[in-house]
C-alpha cells in the first residue's frame, strides 16, 4: 500500500550563515592585538561596542535564504519539488512558509531542504524522512538541521 504525505509548511527557525567559514574568529583574531593596546577599553566604554566579531556574526546569521525542497539528495532548482516554478522561497527565522506539496510515500520518503548559491554549490540545510508507517497519526513535525550551515527548519506534515 503506498501513501501520502502532505508538506503542510516549513517554519524557519535558523537561516544558514552566510559563509563557509567562522568570519567572527577571523575578526577577532585581527583584532585580537587591538583589543590588548592600552585604552582600548576606553574606546569599549566610551563607544559601547562589545565583540565585534560576534557582532559581525550574528548581523550574517540573519541573511534569509533561498529556500526551495527536493525528494532526491541531489541539488538544483531543477530537481525541486517546491516551489514550482524553479524558483526559491526566501526564508529568514521565523517565518512560517506554507507548502502544500504531496508526494507518494511507498516505505519511506526523504525530504532535503537546500539553500540556493549563486556563488558555489547550493548548500544541504537538512533532510527528513517520511515513513508511511505514520499514515494516519495526523499533524506531524520534524527538524531539518545542518550542522555544518547551522540552519534549523521544522518540517510540518500529515501521511494519509
Amino acid at each position: 500500500m503506498t501513501a501520502t504525505a502532505t508538506i503542510d509548511e516549513v517554519v524557519c527557525l535558523r537561516p544558514a550563515t552566510s559563509t563557509d567559514f567562522d568570519l567572527a574568529s577571523v575578526v577577532n583574531g585581527l583584532l585580537q592585538p587591538v583589543y590588548q593596546l592600552p585604552g582600548a577599553e576606553l574606546i569599549h566604554q566610551v563607544s559601547g561596542i562589545g565583540d565585534v566579531g560576534q557582532m559581525i556574526q550574528d548581523a550574517l546569521d540573519e541573511a534569509p535564504d533561498d529556500l526551495y525542497a527536493t525528494s532526491v539528495p541531489d541539488s538544483g532548482v531543477d530537481h525541486a519539488v517546491w516551489p514550482p516554478g524553479a524558483s526559491t522561497v526566501e526564508a529568514g527565522a521565523g517565518n512560517r512558509l506554507p507548502v502544500g506539496v504531496t508526494l507518494p510515500v511507498e516505505g519511506s520518503q526523504d525530504i532535503f531542504l537546500w539553500d540556493r548559491d549563486d556563488v558555489s554549490s547550493d548548500d544541504l540545510l537538512g533532510s527528513i524522512t517520511i515513513s508511511e508507517a505514520e499514515q494516519g497519526q495526523g499533524a506531524l513535525s520534524k527538524l531539518a538541521h545542518s550542522e555544518e550551515e547551522k540552519s534549523y527548519y521544522y518540517v510540518n506534515y500529515h501521511v494519509d
